[in-house]
């Protein structure tokens, strides 16, 4: 009963407003760096130029689209040039139909990053960009949309609660981007990568996580009736960070407004200080995101608690300097540091100057590849400079790796929603013709 009763607060503030009226669909941009793509088709599908020309192909074929001055050629699996265009759209009538794009990027700089096949359904926008990139769009129901992001973002095979939290945090975020129109002056509302949240269309969605997106339909994360962004990362390092610390220039949410350990209690150090934050990092805290205290988190979370890299001084030099005349790297001196640990601005130390960094992706990004976090320390061995580290990304908001554990434990998607948004309310943003 308890459960149901916290279930219905949760839900109460929201239940009278809807945003849409039946489920909006969303604009994603899923390819944007190759001027060579391979596509097989699977169904039958149509394309319309910008001439309006409309032209079937046959039933399975294969294409490949070339980006050449300004024009995207279409070339069959013969060589023959079956149209050249700056815009298209393609599209199929059959719900049954997909499109296998091969060899997809992501993860762009990040030390994650490589290529995969991926399959999508919906509707596709194909045409040269403002910088005479080819960029890919699809158009796909919002639900449709989410079922290729959860099982990206913790896992298909993640515990039903954990991906249902899972999907309400990245409905939210989708939602956010419909109604702020985060990208008004593009042809899409949503990228594929971690710039909002992955999407790989139908790669890894699984039952279980299509399950998680079907019995939530419909709910977001909102604060004082209005929707909000339910930030989320992999490894929060066993405290979360706050928002203002990693985006200076968007608005202090209350949700957000503190900073707790991802324990049962709440309890643990505040890691403002250099020394604190050291002995946190070497320590195994008993906390949601540490395998040592879960030994179930699956194997994505499992390396991300706690990391380490080593470089050597003339890399570092090579990597952060840019080929500006600053000497060899000496050390990072910390300014300042966040509840979690994470630094958000510093100075790195050269013989001949310096750098100031602000921002804690800044800071992560000046490496290559980019840091898992920046809450690390620094630890010198002769021409070895060791950075050991916690946590996976910007740690605001939803740890991934804690709302696993604890769905194991028994707590229901609300309850880890709440456990991580504590002042926020759920939301349901469709009407009656909703999904």
């Amino acid at each position: 009963m308890k459960r149901f009763l916290l279930l219905a607060l949760f839900l109460c503030s929201g239940m009278a407003q809807h945003l849409f009226n039946q489920e909006p669909e969303v604009r994603v941009r899923i390819v944007n760096t190759l001027d060579t793509l391979n596509i097989s088709l699977r169904g039958e599908w149509f394309f319309r130029n910008t001439s309006a020309a409309k032209m079937t192909l046959p039933v399975n074929s294969q294409i490949q689209l070339i980006n050449s001055g300004g024009q995207i050629s279409v070339f069959d699996t013969s060589g023959t040039l079956l149209a050249k265009t700056p815009s298209f759209m393609f599209r199929s009538n059959s719900d049954t139909a997909s499109v296998e794009i091969k060899s997809v990027p992501y993860g762009v700089g990040w030390w994650w990053a490589g290529v995969e096949d991926r399959i999508y359904e919906g509707a596709f926008h194909i045409y040269i960009g403002t910088h005479q990139e080819m960029d890919v769009v699809v158009q796909l129901p919002l639900e449709t949309y989410l079922k290729g992001v959860v099982p990206y973002e913790i896992g298909g095979t993640s515990p039903l609660e954990a991906l249902k939290a899972q999907a309400v945090a990245a409905r939210s975020e989708a939602v956010i981007a419909l109604t702020s129109k985060l990208y008004s002056d593009e042809f899409y509302d949503l990228t594929s990568d971690v710039e909002c949240q992955v999407f790989s269309g139908n790669k890894r969605r699984t039952a279980r996580s299509d399950q998680s997106v079907e019995e939530t339909a419909g709910l977001i994360i909102s604060e004082s009736g209005q929707p909000m962004n339910a930030f989320y990362a992999s490894n929060c390092g066993g405290r979360a960070e706050l928002i203002q610390n990693v985006w200076p220039g968007r608005n202090r949410l209350e949700s957000y407004g503190v900073s707790l350990p991802d324990n049962e209690n709440r309890r643990g150090p505040n890691l403002r200080c250099n020394w604190k934050a050291r002995r946190w990092i070497k320590s195994s805290p008993d906390v949601y995101c540490n395998p040592d205290s879960n030994a179930f988190l699956p194997s994505w979370s499992r390396n991300n608690f706690r990391w380490s890299r080593e470089f050597t001084v003339q890399e570092l030099t090579d990597m952060l300097t840019n080929d500006r005349d600053l000497g060899l790297f000496k050390r990072i001196r910390v300014l300042k540091r966040g509840p979690s640990g994470r630094i958000y601005k510093a100075h790195i130390i050269f013989e001949k100057g310096k750098l100031d960094i602000k921002g804690e992706l800044a800071l992560r990004q000046l490496f290559s590849p980019s840091l898992r976090s920046s809450a690390f320390f620094v630890k010198r061995r002769g021409d070895k400079v060791v950075l050991r580290g916690s946590g996976w990304g910007h740690g605001v908001g939803m740890c991934q790796s804690g709302a696993v554990a604890q769905a194991t434990r028994g707590r229901s998607f609300d309850q880890i929603l709440k456990h991580y948004y504590s002042k926020a309310d759920l939301l349901n943003i469709y009407g009656k013709s909703g999904p």
